[in-house]
Parts: C-alpha cells; sequence; structure tokens
C-alpha cells in the first residue's frame, strides 16, 4: 500500500454513500408511482360501480387516515424529543460540573417535546 491508497478510502467510501442515496431515491419514487397508479385505479373503479358519493366517501376515509398518520408521528416525536431533553437535563446537572448551568441546554429539546405534544393534543385538526 503506497501513500496514494490513504486518499482512496474516503473517496470509494462517498462513491458508495451516493450510490446507495441514488438507488434508495429511485426505490422511493417508484413506490409513490405505485401508489399513485392503484390509488387512482380504484377511484376509477369506486367511480363505476357505486358513484360520484361513494368516491367522496372514499377520499375522505383516506384523508382522514392520513391525518391520523401524521397526527401520531407528531405525538411520537414529541415523546422523543421531550424524554430526551429530560435525560439530557438531568445527566448535564449530575455531570461534573453540577453548580455550572449547563443542564439548561437540555431545556431545549424538553420544551420543543412538550410543544410538539401540545400541538398534537390540542392545536392539531382532529380526524
Amino acid at each position: 500500500m503506497g501513500p496514494n491508497t490513504v486518499f482512496l478510502v474516503p473517496i470509494v467510501g462517498a462513491i458508495g454513500m451516493f450510490s446507495f442515496a441514488a438507488v434508495w431515491l429511485w426505490a422511493i419514487n417508484r413506490r409513490r408511482e405505485r401508489e399513485s397508479l392503484y390509488h387512482a385505479e380504484t377511484v376509477r373503479k369506486i367511480s363505476e360501480a357505486h358513484g360520484q358519493q361513494a368516491v367522496l366517501d372514499y377520499m375522505r376515509e383516506v384523508e382522514r387516515i392520513r391525518m391520523r398518520r401524521v397526527q401520531s408521528a407528531y405525538t411520537v416525536g414529541g415523546i422523543v424529543a421531550a424524554c430526551g431533553g429530560a435525560g439530557l437535563t438531568v445527566f448535564l446537572w449530575a455531570g461534573r460540573y453540577p453548580y455550572d448551568q449547563t443542564y439548561f441546554v437540555g431545556l431545549i429539546p424538553l420544551l420543543v417535546g412538550l410543544g410538539l405534544l401540545a400541538y398534537t393534543q390540542l392545536f392539531a385538526p382532529k380526524p
């Protein structure tokens, strides 16, 4: 191994990472295309079989399910951020410098998490 092979490791790593990212994004876009095709096909079949009111009911139900998923994602994110902030506050307070004010840094994610929880429970549109 010569002195130039040291630069080969980050180059190969970067190429591998960007190749993986390209394939990952391609797969995500392909899945979204399939989902939209299936959704359009389902709407067309419902419209042909049951009429316009059934299509509206189906669309409302799909939107209600989507809103419930978004709200649960915000709730989980708020819980994770609040617990992380509380843990960070405790560990910074009990660290090497207990009389320093560094433990207030843990209040940032704690308050963000509590804000997310308050939004999902009080202000978010109910599905």
